[in-house]
């Protein structure tokens, strides 16, 4: 960590894809840390891509010739941008400047002689599109991910996968998680309930991996009385599957979160998978919730089985996991207080963002250094 007496005030551009707000991958990293690291001399000056018009249709499908004008309208304001690109002590990328083309951008930013940091927390290196954009996939150009390694000056993921990756194009790699506000969430006790609550939370993108676990979730209410409560910004395709569905929103958050007994974060085995954080996960720890999440990527990082939380691999494990949950309120207390710890211990805002910003103060150090 840096030590007070060190501390120096930097100006920081945040470069990033989406209105602020719109996406949870800026929302939890960034966005989150910017107000700690205000208190800490660094300000961030955030200039997105989309505007909150383009980031708001970007989630709905069709619509090609209205999200093709605005993304050309948000292609000229950022070339504007960098050409009059303003002072400031080091230039930060969160997975792209542009959510379009190449890395002309970003190859700007170092032309000026800016310091870069290049910040990306899923396997974008993959290509992974949403139904909804389809038809553009074309221009988010995988390899600009490698590109971006290669010519940052620093490089921060949210975990050891990713890590692995731009290990490969970069010397300068530092892991750095998604974060968790502890003080907006935390555990808020309820009244025990006779039909526990088997909860998932997250956005219409990673809803798919729900959607995918149906023959799990069958398996799990054939075996006992519970209530499958979903928590999304999309209705989820489950049919024939008794479940609860309610919107997801920023202001009830936290108050979802608490409702639920149990918490589960299904994923496959892939790249794309194993590269995502386990934010999921760490939200339900964070508000005390018992959860169960499959055995991939972070999620091994994040929960040691049977002491903070329980992993699956096999539909027979996650119904086992949630029915030995759902049968002994002692260990669904016992894992969701390990739980929070775990979250305040290695997963807080406050630690993350003075992990981030002992990389922003090394990457400006060193390039006054060399002045």
């Amino acid at each position: 960590m840096v030590r007070e007496a060190e501390l120096s005030a930097l100006r920081v551009l945040a470069l990033v894809p989406y209105a602020l707000g719109a996406a949870p991958s800026q929302r939890y990293r960034l966005e989150q840390w910017a107000p700690v690291l205000a208190e800490r001399e660094v300000a961030l000056a955030f200039s997105p891509f989309a505007d909150p018009r383009l980031s708001a249709l970007l989630q709905e499908p069709g619509r090609v010739l209205r999200k093709a004008w605005l993304t050309t309208a948000a292609l000229l304001r950022r070339t504007r941008e960098i050409l009059a690109l303003p002072e400031h002590d080091v230039v930060i990328v969160h997975r792209a400047a542009c959510l379009a083309g190449p890395a002309w951008v970003e190859k700007a930013v170092r032309t000026h002689g800016r310091p870069l940091v290049y910040d990306f927390d899923d396997a974008i290196f993959r290509l992974h599109v949403a139904a909804a954009n389809r038809p553009f996939a074309w221009l988010k150009v995988p390899g600009k991910t490698a590109t971006l390694c290669r010519i940052a000056d620093h490089v921060v993921v949210g975990n050891d996968f990713l890590a692995g990756f731009a290990r490969g194009l970069n010397d300068n790699v530092t892991v750095v998680p998604s974060s968790i506000d502890t003080e907006r969430c935390r555990p808020i006790p309820r009244a025990p309930s006779d039909r526990p609550v088997v909860g998932w939370m997250g956005s219409s993108t990673s809803q798919t991996y729900l959607e995918a676990a149906a023959p799990m979730l069958r398996a799990v209410l054939a075996a006992r009385p519970v209530e499958l409560r979903v928590v999304s910004n999309r209705r989820p395709a489950l049919p024939g599957i008794d479940h609860t569905w309610r919107p997801w929103s920023a202001a009830t958050e936290t108050h979802e979160l608490a409702g639920f007994d149990v918490g589960i974060m299904p994923m496959p085995d892939d790249d794309w998978a194993r590269g995502k954080g386990a934010f999921k996960a760490l939200q339900y720890m964070a508000m005390g919730v018992s959860t169960v999440a499959s055995a991939v990527g972070a999620n091994r990082d994040v929960i040691e089985h049977g002491r903070n939380g329980l992993l699956a691999v096999s539909d027979r494990d996650w119904v086992e996991c949630i029915s030995r949950l759902v049968d002994n309120a002692d260990l669904r207390r016992d894992l969701g207080a390990a739980g929070r710890r775990t979250v305040e211990e290695r997963y807080s805002m406050k630690r993350s963002a003075e992990k981030f910003e002992a990389v922003l103060r090394d990457v400006v150090g060193q390039r006054r250094e060399t002045e």
